[in-house]
């Protein structure tokens, strides 16, 4: 029988997340229990990775998660969303019999909300984080985990891309202007369209009715850039979702120091996990690709976005390739750390 232990998302989101970790907890010799949401399962986030080995608990209700995954026993449990009190309070209760790790995807809360002060140094709790510059940010707090998620498949994803000879960029996740900086995009698009350069396209994931939606689409279309963006709806499945992602050459996560701070240091974006998980080129501020150590496999800019666009559209099919097995070593790499960590805090519970 192999050791048994339990990941717990009571939360409709992060299911990219758990995903890697479950993979991660199978190198490590373990069966998971996962207790999640009925949302999450009928995304179907293991839609490309079936062989892993997991019992998925999912008939439940967001307030019935946290009670069933308590209720078994297990060597330790892993809260893939350490936040929000009824999460802390289960934590709190658990953690006198069984050893927890808790993922805190916003960091900024281990210093702005007291009730993270208990599970700082307790001998039977490790926290989590999800980018290296995260851990190096909260250092003098705690000596927190840092698992990278990278959006894991073992199984190869059916060809779906059109052989058009198009290059295709790809803003992953919902569409939110509180994440992304979509006006540095259109003012790229535009100077690009200017130049005459129109063998390419641009994958905008999220498509949504919400006012900042709107706003860009009407844009879009006002500076006449329809014929480069195409939309994918909010809330797709997983399927389709990693087909669009393999489907791009290049992934633009469109976060600066300047607009959107929080992802320079105390949050991580998953348009650089999806980019290291699928092994696609980034085109990501030059500060971003260094805290992954993706310089060298990334089009970098500081502010001028068009200009990472453009020399991406002009890399050499050898320079691409060359680069894409950059990302694909780094997606290893990472794997790798992430579950060394892991064997570590584990043993360190016993």
């Amino acid at each position: 029988m192999k050791p048994r232990c339990a990941i717990v998302e009571c939360y409709n989101r992060h299911d990219e997340v758990y995903l890697g970790t479950v993979h991660l907890l199978n190198r490590l010799g373990y069966h998971v229990e996962l207790f999640t949401t009925w949302r999450n399962r009928t995304k179907n986030v293991f839609v490309y990775a079936a062989e892993l080995d997991c019992t998925v608990h999912w008939r439940l209700r967001h307030a019935d998660v946290l009670a069933a995954a308590a209720e078994g026993r297990h060597e330790f449990v892993v809260f893939n969303t350490f936040e929000g009190e009824a999460v802390l309070d289960a934590g709190r209760r658990m953690i006198a019999a069984t050893p927890i790790i808790g993922f805190v995807h916003n960091a900024a809360f281990l210093r702005s909300r007291p009730a993270y002060g208990e599970f700082l140094d307790h001998r039977r709790c490790r926290l989590a984080v999800l980018a290296p510059h995260v851990r190096q940010r909260i250092a003098d707090i705690t000596d927190a985990l840092c698992v990278t998620p990278v959006f894991f498949h073992d199984r190869p994803l059916p060809a779906g891309r059109p052989r058009d000879g198009r290059a295709r960029f790809c803003v992953q996740g919902y569409f939110d202007s509180l994440r992304r900086q979509y006006g540095l995009l259109l003012e790229a698009l535009q100077q690009l369209a200017d130049e005459g350069r129109d063998r390419f396209e641009v994958r905008v994931m999220g498509r949504n009715f919400s006012p900042d939606f709107r706003a860009f689409h009407g844009e879009v279309a006002r500076r006449g850039l329809a014929p480069l963006v195409r939309y994918a709806w909010k809330g797709i499945g997983y399927r389709s979702y990693y087909a669009l992602l393999d489907g791009a050459d290049f992934i633009l996560p469109l976060v600066g120091p300047d607009s959107h701070p929080d992802y320079f240091e105390t949050k991580a974006t998953s348009s650089m996990a999806a980019a290291i998980g699928f092994a696609k080129i980034p085109i990501a501020d030059a500060r971003l690709a260094g805290f992954y150590g993706l310089e060298d496999a990334s089009f970098t800019y500081t502010d001028d976005l068009a200009s990472a666009m453009r020399a991406a559209l002009a890399s050499s099919d050898a320079l691409r390739r060359a680069r894409q097995e950059s990302m694909a070593r780094a997606r290893q790499r990472w794997l790798d750390e992430s579950a060394r960590q892991l064997r570590s805090a584990i043993a360190a519970f016993a």
